[in-house]
């Protein structure tokens, strides 16, 4: 590897990179918390930890709502934050801008350290400018406002850091290798340790093996004092990266595969493959040339691909990025960084674009991605302009400008809960729920106050989104519950509209959760009592026989509260309990309708069960009582 010439200059440039990007981003600190933030952190009251008892941290740690993606590293985050600064989520994101800026750091730290290996084919100034350069443009893409600003994509940014940590310390062991130094073992030991806790921020951290064995392939090659170091290179990977694949294969995709697997979602596999190529292909046009408008948090007017050729642009996307891999491809040995820029962006999304039943667009998925995209970018400009540098410096420079004012048009939009959700609804018209959002934080904001003058635009932003196509049962309950609130008649056609959809289809978390906020504001006498109502919306999502845990347990609680009925209650709970058997709250609200129906036995050995479970402080709490209360 060639010795790097004299950097302080590269330092300073940097440095003011970061000052730059603290500066666009400084105006979003202001801004609330948003979407999952809710779930992941404000309702999660394990995380709320206010002593240093061990058991506390401890249920911090195993605090995530999901019983699936548990994500301890990102969750004891957190509660590091709330311990120190409470709920604020200023300095929630003020953390954030901090990771941002160390990743960016440590993004420079593995560029600067690649590009000057001799496989990358530049010179040690070139090399210098691109890494710095690269790392810059990075830190003030637009693309990666709300990896920063939506507080929950900590676990994105935090799991990235061990991710660039780790490529740091495996092209470290690298360097010892080809100067016959030996070095397997800290190669080993980067991938192994490093990829293992991302892991335990962000599952996205799993794809460390593969971004470092995308380096061997167009840089590094391989390349070894010796035969024996690429002989241990080639079983390093066989172990850690084609033994996990084939498990993978075989033992998870069957799974993924099945059409139950997207039973819950508005697209079928074969939907979400063929719509994934013009997302992608949206991401690399917003990552190279972002427009506000192009950019947003939400993004569920997205048109589905039903075929190669509707829309049409389905076919041109796919063709565009097949043609990009294979030119990737053909270069990877004449112009290995531009291989090395699209294969990394290309990976990032394995997990995200392909089989899995996400959801299909969230910009935060390329906070890695972004940066292979803008290094093959970087690549490209000094092929075009080899004897042009004041064109170079040009097109930087605008480039450059260009970042950094969509990003602090982003941020300032983020810094205030009612400017971003006009913002949103303005960019996205056709999305539900940007509309939706807009509604709820104009009715937030108003207090729920019969004289507030943003009642009225709260509800048109509902009604709105009730329109849309797509819309879900989330406009409508909004208005139930607004309407509630005020103390004012609910209009009948709300709850028509709400059955009607809910019987359409399938009924979504977010369908679900809206059902909830229903029934919950009836049962803490926030709204007027409207059982035949609510029952009817109830047996409209139930209708079409697909087991969810959360609507049972949710229809549960009603049947116990409003039906008074307690034996549904019952069967509805162990329901509930079967298909989310690690979820406690289930577990206890079954134990006290047990209690109710007099089976004292089942509800001992149920509130027994969660004292054995690892329960949160308030889950003990509750189980305790339930077992004293006993006769």
């Amino acid at each position: 590897m060639r010795p790097p010439p004299h950097g302080h200059l590269y330092a300073w440039v940097f440095l003011a990179a970061c000052l730059l990007t603290a500066c666009v981003y400084w105006p979003g600190m202001a801004g609330a918390y948003l979407f999952d933030d809710y779930s992941n952190i404000v309702e999660n009251t394990a995380l709320h930890v206010h002593s240093l008892a061990p058991e506390d941290w401890r249920r911090a740690w195993q605090s995530s709502p999901s019983p699936e993606l548990r994500r301890p590293l990102a969750m004891l985050s957190f509660a590091l934050n709330i311990y120190f600064t409470g709920l604020d989520p200023w300095p929630m994101k003020l953390t954030n801008l901090l990771i941002h800026l160390a990743n960016g750091a440590l993004l420079w730290a593995v560029l600067d350290r690649l590009l000057r290996f001799p496989g990358a084919r530049l010179d040690p100034r070139a090399a210098r400018w691109t890494a710095v350069g690269v790392a810059a443009a990075w830190l003030l893409s637009p693309i990666n406002v709300s990896g920063v600003l939506y507080v929950v994509q900590r676990m994105e940014a935090l799991g990235q850091t061990f991710v660039l940590a780790g490529l740091w310390l495996y092209l470290h062991g690298r360097t010892r290798m080809i100067e016959g130094r030996g070095g397997i073992l800290p190669c080993a030991s980067a991938l192994i340790v490093a990829g293992g806790l991302g892991f335990l921020c962000k599952e996205s951290a799993a794809l460390l093996p593969l971004y470092s064995f995308l380096v061997e392939l167009t840089v590094l090659r391989f390349a070894a004092a010796g035969g024996r170091g690429t002989r241990q290179l080639w079983a390093l990977y066989g172990l850690i990266l084609l033994l996990p694949v084939m498990a993978g294969c075989i033992f998870v995709l069957p799974r993924l595969l099945t059409p139950e697997a997207f039973a819950w979602r508005p697209f079928t596999l074969h939907e979400r493959l063929l719509t994934e190529c013009r997302v992608v292909t949206g991401y690399a046009r917003a990552i190279l040339l972002p427009t506000p408008r192009q950019l947003g948090f939400y993004h569920d007017d997205l048109q589905l691909s039903r075929g190669w050729l509707d829309p049409p642009s389905t076919l041109l996307c796919a063709l565009l990025l097949a043609a990009l891999a294979a030119t990737a491809a053909a270069l990877h040995r004449s112009a290995p960084l531009f291989a090395l820029g699209v294969a990394c962006f290309f990976a990032g999304h394995l997990l995200t674009a392909t089989v899995i039943p996400l959801e299909l667009v969230f910009e935060h998925r390329n906070y890695f991605p972004s940066a292979g995209l803008l290094l093959a970018a970087a690549d490209v400009l000094g092929w075009l302009t080899p004897r042009m540098p004041r064109l170079r410096w040009s097109i930087v420079i605008l480039a450059f400008a260009g970042f950094c004012t969509i990003t602090l048009m982003r941020a300032i939009e983020w810094g205030n809960p009612i400017r971003f959700a006009y913002a949103e609804a303005a960019e996205h018209p056709d999305s539900p729920r940007a509309h939706y959002e807009l509604g709820r934080t104009l009715l937030v904001a108003s207090g729920y106050r019969q004289d507030s003058k943003l009642i009225g635009p709260a509800e048109q932003a509902f009604e709105q989104a009730a329109r849309l196509p797509n819309a879900g049962a989330a406009p409508y309950a909004g208005l139930i519950v607004a309407s509630g609130h005020m103390h004012t008649a609910v209009d009948a056609a709300w709850w028509n509209g709400l059955a009607a959809t809910l019987g359409r289809t399938p009924p979504s978390p977010e369908d679900i959760a809206a059902l909830q906020s229903i029934y919950l504001c009836q049962l803490h006498a926030e709204c007027p009592t409207q059982t035949p109502e609510l029952l009817r919306a109830f047996l409209e999502a139930l209708s079409h026989n697909r087991p969810d845990a959360r609507l049972s347990a949710v229809y549960g609680a009603f049947a116990a509260n409003q039906l008074h009925d307690y034996r549904l209650a019952a069967d509805m709970l162990s329901d509930a309990v079967a298909l989310s058997p690690g979820n406690l709250d289930y577990r206890l609200e079954l134990a006290n309708v047990q209690v109710l129906l007099g089976d004292y036995l089942s509800a001992t050995k149920i509130a027994t069960q969660v004292l054995d479970m690892n329960p949160t402080l308030s889950q003990a709490e509750q189980a305790q009582s339930l077992l004293h209360a006993m006769p």
